[in-house]
């Protein structure tokens, strides 16, 4: 690695000609033999002839309301000298709207701006968090993340605090069914909790009884809160920083979002969550130290699913799956025809999108991909009109499932056409929902992140 440059002295620029001692090596010349690529779309088009089905249009008459839910964040530098400091903040919105308004806006001859107003009405969340060498209340880095989130947590909003519905979720309240018959856990174990005077603890069980309205629970005498579950305070580091949990923090405030939403309904009305489709941008799922947050959310999918037909989706926007969508659907000779849905499972998403074992016996051995942060199974739609989606629908139990058909997802073709409906030509292969409510909350970089930058370096510097 080159030295960088300050003061007076020049830039180390690497040399130009020692690629030749990489080329000319015989285990790197090896090596390079041993890669693999995914398959092509020839290879792919038997695969997907033998898995992909037809959906059946139209039908989705149980569904009159859709909540979108998007989130962002923007990383700033407050101080640029040594150590360099910086905060993130971040934006969350929640968008409701009836098909039936949407269905009347797309009859109209002219859109009227005030028409449009109903599809910008959306509830904002805004959170900031220090990320790297700044202190809340000189407080330590991992304690200077963990208390903003503690008091979004515990923010109220319309008499509901969202440090409740996460505790309905991880202590299964979702499964009572009325008085005098609670079915929710008793207890819950937590990974691990912040050090506290060099003290280390692991697997630690806590009551249900033992954590108070604000989240807090004392263990061993030192003071602990609910959102410690999420176990962000293992990957925060003093001196690093926080910046590592960001994408992870947005997804699970995301998925809150989501789950209080659903609370809230059952909690009133539990016959009116069947009239509902709840729309999340990116995979369902838990992902890094909030990995087993995904059995929870599984379980609750799972009884709300069959009792209430719960209607949950995610859509996905870029990376590999999204550009095999493209690759197979595509085209003249496309193999994913007009109408059709492609199940995505190991023995076809290690053989044709990602690097992995290629034989069977190889691939029976593998758990099903993302068992262990998806509570959900993945697909690829090809609607009649010619629109491609990658998405994730809820699945029973991924662990049990080697391979994926129409019988894995539950309201598979009234979900899809849903989404066909919402079909937008905004942005390639959008949907209106997302693509309001990701206008309406994302942080761009210019100008929003230097709006913000300034923002935080004004009001820190007061």
């Amino acid at each position: 690695m080159s030295y960088s440059s300050k003061g007076n002295r020049p830039f180390e620029w690497a040399s130009k000609s020692q690629h030749s001692h990489v080329i000319n090596d015989p285990y790197v010349q090896s090596l390079m033999k041993r890669c693999k690529f995914p398959s092509t779309n020839e290879e792919a088009e038997n695969d997907v002839r033998d898995f992909a089905f037809d959906i059946e249009t139209g039908s989705y008459r149980n569904i009159t309301t859709i909540i979108a839910v998007d989130g962002g964040y923007s990383e700033v530098t407050v101080r640029k000298n040594y150590p360099s400091s910086k905060v993130a903040f971040f934006q969350f919105g929640g968008l409701e709207f009836s098909l039936d308004d949407l269905k009347q806006l797309g009859e109209s001859p002219f859109i009227h701006p005030e028409k449009m107003e109903k599809f910008k009405k959306l509830e904002r969340f805004k959170l900031a968090i220090p990320t790297k060498a700044t202190s809340l209340d000189s407080l330590s880095m991992i304690d200077s993340v963990r208390i903003p989130l503690i008091e979004f947590f515990n923010e109220i909003r319309d008499e509901k605090k969202y440090i409740d519905t996460l505790k309905w979720l991880v202590f299964h309240e979702f499964k009572n069914k009325g008085i005098g018959n609670d079915e929710s856990l008793k207890n819950i174990t937590f990974g691990s909790l912040p050090k506290r005077n060099d003290k280390v603890f692991k697997d630690i069980e806590i009551e249900k009884s033992e954590i108070d309205s604000s989240g807090y629970f004392e263990y061993d005498g030192e003071k602990f809160n609910l959102i410690d579950i999420l176990r962000f305070h293992e990957v925060v580091d003093e001196e690093l920083g926080a910046s590592g949990i960001l994408g992870y923090l947005t997804n699970v405030i995301e998925h809150i979002i989501i789950v209080h939403c659903i609370k809230e309904i059952v909690t009133r009305k539990p016959s009116f969550l069947r009239r509902f489709l709840f729309i999340k941008d990116g995979p369902l799922g838990f992902f890094g130290q909030t990995a087993k947050l995904h059995k929870d959310m599984r379980e609750l999918c799972n009884i709300y699913t069959r009792e209430y037909s719960l209607k949950l989706v995610g859509l996905e926007k870029s990376g590999s799956f999204v550009e095999h969508a493209e690759h197979i659907s595509s085209g003249e000779n496309a193999c994913l025809k007009k109408g059709q849905v492609l199940p995505l499972f190991n023995n076809y998403i290690y053989k044709h999108i990602l690097p992995g074992p290629s034989t069977e016996e190889e691939l029976d051995k593998l758990s099903p991909y993302a068992s262990t942060s998806y509570y959900s199974g993945k697909l690829i739609y090809r609607s009649q009109t010619d629109r491609t989606w990658v998405l994730t629908i809820p699945i029973h139990d991924s662990n049990e499932v080697k391979v994926l058909n129409r019988n894995s997802f539950s309201n598979l073709d009234e979900i899809l056409n849903v989404v066909d409906y919402l079909k937008c030509d905004m942005y390639e292969n959008s949907i209106v929902p997302i693509a309001l409510v990701n206008q309406l909350v994302s942080l761009a970089n210019h100008p929003s992140s230097k709006m913000l930058e300034k923002f935080a370096i004004q009001s820190m510097s007061e």
